[in-house]
């Protein structure tokens, strides 16, 4: 086994007949051949603020579209018995969505063109990397909520890992 590794760096150098599970993007991973699939990315600015507490909880999230951030994060709030920081200061984090460029995808966009895409490059990976597993958001290429990331990836071991 082995972790916290690029795998665009030593794939040339991974036996055929090895299984690995793979979880970034599917059209890197299939050097983009039948073209790039849409994402969304995030962008973050921090802010310190001279108040005791901002939000009252540590992520508020914004659907108003006159608003250009989707979410304020209050670390503070996570672990209350954990705050070092001044009473008088809070530290808070507001979240963008944006377009992706091929460096930072975080979100899958379907649409009709999106999923042609993808379903190439399922077909194909089925062909040229029998032994790979693709999964999570980037792999699957579908939004999931992380209770819904955990679920799949237990099921993945169950299935494909453990009695596969």
């Amino acid at each position: 086994m082995q972790l916290e590794t690029d795998f665009f760096a030593i794939q040339d150098q991974i036996p055929v007949s090895t299984k690995i599970i793979y979880s970034g993007p599917i059209d890197r991973l299939m050097n983009y051949k039948f073209g790039d699939l849409d994402y969304r990315t995030l962008a973050f600015e921090f802010e310190t603020k001279e108040i005791e507490d901002y939000q009252g909880t540590s992520v508020m999230n914004y659907a108003n579209t006159e608003v250009a951030y989707t979410r304020i994060h209050e670390p503070k709030h996570l672990h209350p018995e954990r705050d070092s920081y001044s009473k008088n200061k809070t530290l808070i984090i507001k979240e963008f969505s944006k377009e992706a460029d091929r460096e930072e995808p975080y979100y899958p966009i379907g649409g009709e063109k999106n999923k042609a895409i993808y379903a190439k490059y399922l077909e194909a990976l089925k062909q040229e990397h029998p032994n790979l597993i693709v999964g999570g958001r980037l792999g699957d290429y579908k939004y999931y909520d992380m209770h819904h990331t955990i679920e799949k990836a237990l099921e993945t071991y169950q299935n494909q890992i453990k009695d596969g």
